[in-house]
């Protein structure tokens, strides 16, 4: 039973998704449906490009305290 089972790579996937997101914006979907859809992928995108920034450039957080390392010998 599961020897049939086909599993997608993560480029299949990603294709997909953008192909989905191509059907919305130029695809036969009413205008109703199509602007709520590319206002909620716009945000997604705009957020997680925020984020990314911010851990790439941003300060520590205040849970990312530096470990102070101390000299003292180990045994």
């Amino acid at each position: 039973m599961a020897e049939s089972l086909t599993l997608a790579s993560r480029w299949d996937v990603a294709f997909d998704v953008v192909n989905f997101f191509r059907l919305v914006v130029f695809g036969h979907l009413p205008e109703w449906l199509r602007s709520p859809l590319i206002a909620a992928g716009s945000t997604l995108a705009v957020h997680a490009g925020l984020g990314w920034l911010r851990t790439r450039f941003g300060e520590a957080r205040d849970d990312e305290r530096p470990v102070r390392e101390y000299d003292a010998p180990v045994r």
